[in-house]
């Protein structure tokens, strides 16, 4: 939940940890406004070495508006979480595309392999009595046994 502030007859919400990503930029914005640029600058990296939401700054979004606007709050750690998480969504976008190729792909292949083991099984029945039905049993293969 935000906290008000007046200053100078001019009213600021400052966000806390729990507060989401795009009340910390409207923060900025409004700080940027009133403050100009150097001065929203600095009372923002304050207020969020303070309050900072961790969790904003795995969002890639969030860190490209944090370059866009020269701020600097991230560690490694939660910039390798947040480049992670951008090529996770850039791989199930590719994916998306994907689905449609193997929705076709697929079935096309096992109506091939189901063919393939269709004319298999046809050429190898041609060639076959009815004494090797009956190897295919145990009684079949005891019958075969007794007769040598």
């Amino acid at each position: 939940m935000a906290i008000q502030i007046n200053i100078e007859n001019r009213i600021f919400l400052v966000p806390e940890a729990d507060d989401p990503c795009d009340f910390w930029t409207s923060y900025f914005t409004k700080l940027k406004s009133e403050l100009g640029q150097e001065n929203a600058k600095m009372i923002w990296l304050i207020t969020w070495k303070s309050n900072g939401s961790s969790s904003c700054t795995t969002s890639p979004n969030f860190n490209k508006w944090l370059h866009k606007n020269n701020l600097d709050v991230s560690n490694m750690a939660t910039r390798t979480i947040a480049d992670i998480s951008e090529i996770g969504g850039n791989i199930f976008g590719l994916g998306k595309n994907l689905t449609k190729i193997l929705s076709i792909g697929v079935p096309v292949i096992l109506a091939v392999v189901l063919v393939g083991i269709i004319l298999l099984l046809r050429n190898t029945s041609k060639n076959a009595d009815l004494s090797d039905v009956a190897m295919l049993t145990p009684a079949g293969r005891g019958l075969k046994l007794l007769g040598k």
